[in-house]
């Protein structure tokens, strides 16, 4: 299946409220682990009960192989794959292994950081394993990166592991990189940070290479800012397959606590959890708007996050496309 197919299935699924889509998956994203080493102010992770509502581990390259397998007999249009849902990837040992095996398969990986462990090293081994996008939370100055990550001392560490990266990338195309302003979650001034952060790297970089300011919904109630409007159908349930690093299948790349599980990926194949009758209720439920009856949905705010422009025809097949 080519993308422009997939996502015309896709289209025609979710305009036409079908519990079960006529698409498989668009979106495959998988955590390499739960454990994180900051607690960022934005993130579930800066809450002292977040490591208790499951289990902290690691992914397996054996399982890896597995999900890639999985992903391989459904034939997605869409060749991306996230490594990403809860924690920090890099704190996973066997990510250039992960980063190899999934360009094995002809697939594009994704990942977030914090780049505290992204050292040049790191970078090199991940580097050789092929083709990779990395996408960085950092900041203009010291005071507000210390103040968004919970914890002080390592701006600049992290700026010389970006540094490295961004020299690299510019040697290697192969690389794409995003540099993610995160400023603006002290109350610094947004425009402002980010042509600060951008005066930290050289100027005249190449396209693979990108600088751009972060705004957050409020997945699953954690910045506790939901206003109630007018109700939009959420999409995910339509274009995401979600994964944590012990197979379980969640409702969303925002499910971090795992609050709604659809199957397990190492157990079941990914037509019976994507047509299976815990998806085709999920589903249901936001056709109805019964919101408030998914643990995973019932405090977050992007079903009425009507005054955005992320419900416009225009963002969404630019965000589908861009995943």
């Amino acid at each position: 299946m080519n993308k422009l197919t997939h996502l015309l299935l896709l289209g025609i699924s979710y305009k036409l409220n079908l519990t079960k889509p006529l698409n498989p998956p668009y979106q495959f994203s998988i955590e390499p682990t739960n454990s994180c080493n900051f607690k960022c102010v934005f993130c579930p992770q800066s809450d002292t009960e977040h490591k208790r509502t499951r289990k902290q581990g690691y992914l397996t390259v054996e399982n890896m192989q597995l999900f890639l397998k999985q992903i391989r007999s459904v034939n997605p249009g869409n060749k991306n794959i996230s490594l990403t849902l809860d924690g920090e990837p890099t704190l996973n040992k066997a990510l250039p292994e992960f980063i190899r095996l999934i360009n094995a398969e002809g697939l594009f990986p994704r990942f977030s950081s914090n780049a505290k462990n992204l050292t040049p090293g790191l970078v090199d081994k991940l580097v050789a394993s092929g083709y990779f996008l990395a996408s960085i939370d950092f900041a203009s100055e010291a005071k507000y990166f210390d103040n968004v990550r919970g914890r002080s001392g390592d701006f600049e560490i992290v700026l010389e592991n970006l540094r490295y990266l961004v020299e690299t990338a510019r040697k290697n195309t192969k690389i794409k990189l995003e540099i993610v302003n995160i400023s603006h979650f002290s109350g610094a001034d947004t425009e402002k940070t980010l042509r600060d952060m951008k005066s930290l790297f050289p100027d005249n970089l190449p396209p693979n290479i990108a600088f751009w300011s972060r705004t957050f919904h409020n997945f699953c109630g954690h910045l506790k800012t939901n206003t109630k409007k007018s109700y939009h159908l959420c999409p995910y349930p339509w274009t995401m397959f979600t994964v944590t690093w012990d197979g379980d299948v969640v409702a969303c790349c925002r499910d971090t606590r795992a609050r709604t599980v659809l199957g397990n990926v190492f157990f079941q194949t990914i037509p019976e959890i994507w047509y299976g009758d815990r998806y085709i209720s999920l589903r249901k439920r936001l056709i109805n708007k019964e919101v408030h009856e998914i643990a995973a949905c019932r405090d977050c705010d992007l079903p009425w996050s009507s005054g955005t422009t992320r419900w416009k025809i225009q963002y969404m097949l630019s965000s589908l496309l861009r995943r």
